[in-house]
């Protein structure tokens, strides 16, 4: 109990960091908040066609979606993916290397994974109360209020706490990858196209664009892959869409991944100290 008392002293002060890092660029949230909706809107014209041109119309469910839940869907999605999309550990990496602040970083008394690791949760808690809490409340309260999401009360209170349990392994998740990326960088001294990868598969993987569900499956191999925690899981779990029994499955899937990534991470720090390379001191 004291040496956890002890880290939390010694590392709260880097969460506390990222969150004034994320306030200092407010306009920043505010604008990838407006594009992110601005790709919503867009994204649902698209679907919008899809269930006009179906058989029963408006009316359909395609892969056990309606349109309105594809909405509610699309909506959530692009939410939490603007939440998972903030702090990101590898370009903290990248800047390290670049700047050849690593090697001092590297002499001090504390863990460099837990250094960016509580740097990352100071900037996600953050994004939570600014952006997810509030956003979320008026979205879902509009939809079961106007009757677009039926669900009972004591679900919806259960699905809640069930999101935010993913919303918790989510992050961990999104940055024990962050960091594999960065410790790719000590090899590459690149991030641009890693980072470009990463995004494309958490993007289609993750089923931020398209539902899982909608690649039959495909959708259910990928569902089982780390970057559907980072989006399908929480998003279709706040929606009622995972049963209970799944959701406990899914729990433990989370785990392991975080265990896998996070051995997979010391493993290449291990390696990655001994050969760096920095550009900028």
């Amino acid at each position: 109990m004291k040496s956890i008392k002890k880290n939390l002293r010694l590392y709260l002060p880097f969460a506390r960091a990222g969150m004034k890092s994320e306030l200092a660029y407010k306009a920043q949230i505010a604008m990838w908040m407006i594009i992110s909706f601005v790709e919503v809107f867009f994204v649902l014209f698209l679907y919008e066609a899809i269930y006009r041109n179906s058989p029963g119309g408006m009316s359909s469910v395609i892969n056990g979606f309606t349109f309105t839940e594809m909405v509610l869907y699309m909506i959530t999605s692009f939410m939490f993916s603007f939440v998972m999309g903030s702090g990101d550990t590898a370009y903290n990496i990248y800047t390290d290397i670049k700047e050849g602040t690593v090697a001092n970083t590297l002499t001090k008394p504390v863990s460099y994974r837990l250094r960016h690791l509580f740097t990352y949760l100071g900037v996600l808690a953050l994004d939570y109360v600014v952006v997810v809490i509030p956003l979320g409340t008026v979205i879902y309260g509009i939809f079961i209020g106007f009757g677009l999401l039926k669900v009972s009360a004591g679900a919806f209170i259960l699905n809640v706490f069930f999101f935010l349990i993913f919303s918790i392994l989510a992050g961990f998740i999104n940055d024990a990858i962050g960091y594999f990326v960065g410790m790719l960088v000590f090899h590459t001294d690149h991030l641009f196209g890693l980072n470009m990868m990463r995004n494309t598969l958490q993007s289609f993987l993750g089923g931020k664009m398209i539902p899982l569900a909608y690649m039959g499956a495909l959708g259910i191999v990928f569902s089982y892959t780390p970057f559907a925690f980072l989006n399908s899981v929480p998003v279709l779990t706040i929606m009622g869409k995972v049963d209970y029994s799944t959701i406990i499955i899914y729990i433990f899937i989370a785990l392991a991944w975080i265990f896998v990534i996070e051995l997979a991470n010391h493993l290449m720090f291990k390696r990655a100290i001994k050969q760096i390379t920095v550009q900028g001191g």
